[in-house]
């Protein structure tokens, strides 16, 4: 990792061929295994339709994949992608044609992953029956079935506390407040089951003493990057502004969307926003990204008694959550931009209408790596960098940013000193703290010129 970038010199890109890198992991070894997990999901869904010609594609889907497959483990070189009918099809060739030799493992990490996920969608676009299919659907419903005691132990935490604020008689305390933003940032930031373990678990009881305090003091340690006064302080400074409009940029499906669509619940009741707009992908993206169906499927496992058996306060949650879309106070979106290889520094030009629409939001959230990658063009920063500078364009473009991320790949900023740095790394060895998903950043860019 440089410990400083020379002036006028763009930042390095991590490369897949990057010695001791998770993209040189990841490559090598996830890649394969993804695209035969896909392969296996083609041949199961074919096995169980009746319809011929579901049978009859599903071979020359699998055999495509199969193709893809063996290319990564040979590092074959990236070839151009058949024409879906999509634009962004001619940014990827070109950006192929202009590199001259990219291969699977010594190519930029960011542009082959998401030509990968590129390819696999192309493969389906052309066929006929599969067109639409989600590859990942059965994986991303089996994994959030397996998150039935955190999303029973969330709802009740929601219920509880709102409830125990509803019917208090003294307006809340400012501390109070606070406490409860930071907890509520925390579940959205360590959005899956696991990562759970690293919250506070506060009752409105415990929100209001010192015991509170400590935990949530505690529970703040691995924040690396952490703006999260900042921005309590932005929504308070907002909360006389009438369009409140807060934008959350979406990574995973399942348990991960379950908490963004509580963290939107609480931003509304709290009062810090007035409406809530979700940007899900426009077709199955890296494995588990939400798309506009997981929306759906969301609030159709959550009814499950199946599923959750517990209905104590998941029947009311639910109930909450669900007046929240049909009033319209929460809608889902999706832009061709989220599913093109373009990191964040090229939207002004490549989606000046997406860029425009952001740049009116009074906050955009951003979750997860994917989205962090892109932020900070997947560059090999200093890990001492600003946020603001990492992200660009977007640093001094009056929008206001704000990553939440848990460290899970090769690029990191925002630590305060290189002192810091040489701690993590001494916590953390061979910089394992920037990857191993124990760590993460709440990153904010109030947009500013200066």
């Amino acid at each position: 990792m440089p410990s400083a970038i020379p002036s006028g010199h763009p930042v390095p890109s991590v490369w897949t061929s990057d010695e001791g890198s998770m993209a040189q992991v990841t490559a090598a070894t996830r890649w394969p295994k993804i695209v035969q997990d896909m392969i296996e999901d083609i041949g199961e869904t074919a096995r169980l339709s009746h319809v011929p010609e579901v049978k009859a594609e599903s071979m020359a889907i699998q055999i495509a994949l199969k193709d893809m497959k063996n290319e990564i483990q040979e590092n074959k070189s990236l070839r151009p992608l058949k024409s879906d009918g999509r634009p962004d099809i001619g940014k990827y060739n070109n950006e192929i044609e202009r590199a001259g030799k990219w291969t699977w493992l010594s190519s930029p990490w960011l542009f082959a992953e998401c030509y990968l996920y590129r390819r696999v969608q192309t493969i389906l676009s052309i066929s006929q029956r599969w067109k639409n299919y989600d590859v990942f659907k059965r994986q991303k419903d089996s994994t959030f079935a397996k998150s039935r005691v955190a999303v029973e132990e969330l709802a009740s935490r929601y219920i509880q506390i709102f409830e125990g604020l509803e019917s208090s008689s003294e307006e809340s305390s400012e501390e109070l407040q606070k406490r409860l933003f930071i907890e509520m940032t925390e579940i959205a930031l360590w959005g899956n089951a696991t990562d759970l373990s690293l919250l506070s678990h506060l009752s409105l009881e415990d929100l209001q003493n010192l015991q509170g305090r400590d935990a949530i003091a505690k529970s703040q340690r691995n924040i690396i990057d952490n703006d999260t006064d900042d921005v309590y302080s932005y929504f308070k400074s907002g909360v006389s502004t009438r369009d409140r409009r807060v934008d959350i940029v979406l990574d995973n499906a399942g348990f991960e969307f379950f908490t963004d669509v509580l963290y939107a619940a609480y931003l509304l009741d709290s009062g810090f926003a007035s409406s809530i707009t979700f940007h899900a992908k426009d077709f199955p993206w890296f494995v588990s990204d939400v798309v506009q169906h997981d929306v759906q499927a969301l609030f159709e496992h959550l009814i499950s008694p199946d599923l959750f058996p517990n209905r104590q306060y998941l029947d009311e949650l639910v109930l909450r959550l669900e007046n929240m879309f049909d009033s319209g106070a929460v809608t889902v979106k999706s832009h061709p931009f989220w599913t093109t290889a373009c990191s964040f520094h090229e939207m002004p030009q490549e989606a000046p209408d997406l860029f425009q629409e952001l740049k009116d939001s009074f906050l955009v959230v951003f979750k997860g790596d994917l989205n962090y990658r892109k932020l900070t063009k997947d560059g090999l920063w200093p890990y001492t960098t600003t946020f603001k500078e990492a992200i660009g364009p977007l640093g001094k473009s009056g929008m206001h940013v704000l990553a939440l991320r848990t460290n899970k790949s090769d690029t990191c900023v925002g630590v305060e000193s290189q002192q810091v740095v040489e701690k993590l790394d001494t916590e953390a060895p061979g910089s394992a703290w920037v990857r191993n998903g124990k760590y993460a950043v709440v990153s904010f860019c109030d947009g500013r010129l200066s």
